[in-house]
């Protein structure tokens, strides 16, 4: 609309000029003019068109949208219910589910058999959503919504903690702070020793059992960033199950 309007504001003085020029004179000055003005009327006009084809080409063009049909969607589990609000999920070896709830700071853990009766337990945070950056207990422990979580081989639980800027760890020993986590004392990118690491407040985490690390996706920050971990942690077998 904008460009037909400036069009037409180019072309009414061409037009207006036109008339007059094309009044009957005998000069030559006059013919000359007479015809730069129509050369330029035919030009604006075919430019004009011009502008009417293409927005006419653009909004009448087919969505390239394939669907492709066959498939049930179910719920299975509902956090509503529960005041349980899912994020992130991890499945783990046998079958069972990890699911983070940031919003609350939570992580839980629910049976492979999922339906609307299953209730999760809880593993690391407090029932009443509490943040904060608390280690030791499980059930003791504060994180401050957390985002992404991973599991190594052994069954050790890996939580992006977010919004403390840390990366914990859940194992036999209880929940562990492992890197970052000292956002207040500046500097948002820092390799090198973990208890020195900076991190950004928006990542995420990926265990690698082949190169026995956990890869570090910091999107605030660009980068992608390793973590060497312990070779018993990436070598165990699966058969004592769970830690919790």
């Amino acid at each position: 609309m904008g460009k037909n309007v400036s069009a037409l504001c180019v072309i009414a003085p061409l037009l207006l000029l036109g008339a007059v020029s094309s009044a009957p004179t005998t000069s030559s000055p006059s013919r000359i003019l007479n015809g730069f003005f129509s050369n330029a009327l035919s030009a604006s006009l075919k430019w004009l068109w011009s502008l009417k084809t293409t927005t006419r080409t653009a909004t009448t063009g087919r969505p390239m949208v394939k669907f492709e049909g066959g498939y049930t969607i179910e719920t299975v589990f509902d956090g509503s219910k529960l005041g349980i609000e899912p994020h992130t999920v991890e499945v783990l070896p046998n079958g069972e589910l990890l699911i983070l709830d940031s919003a609350n700071s939570n992580l839980y853990r629910i049976s492979a058999s999922l339906s609307l009766y299953t209730r999760p337990r809880l593993v690391a945070g407090s029932p009443e959503g509490y943040p904060g950056h608390v280690d030791g207990k499980p059930r003791d422990a504060r994180m401050n919504h957390p985002k992404g979580l991973a599991v190594d081989d052994r069954g050790n639980i890996y939580i992006s903690d977010t919004m403390n800027m840390a990366i914990r760890k859940i194992s036999d020993a209880g929940v562990t702070t492992i890197a970052g986590g000292k956002w207040n004392r500046g500097g948002r990118h820092v390799d090198g020793p973990s208890e020195d690491a900076r991190f950004s407040d928006d990542f995420d985490v990926v265990y690698v059992g082949s190169s026995c690390s956990l890869l570090v996706i910091d999107r605030g920050n660009r980068a992608i960033r390793e973590i060497q971990l312990r070779f018993d942690d990436c070598a165990y077998q699966y058969g004592s199950g769970f830690p919790f």
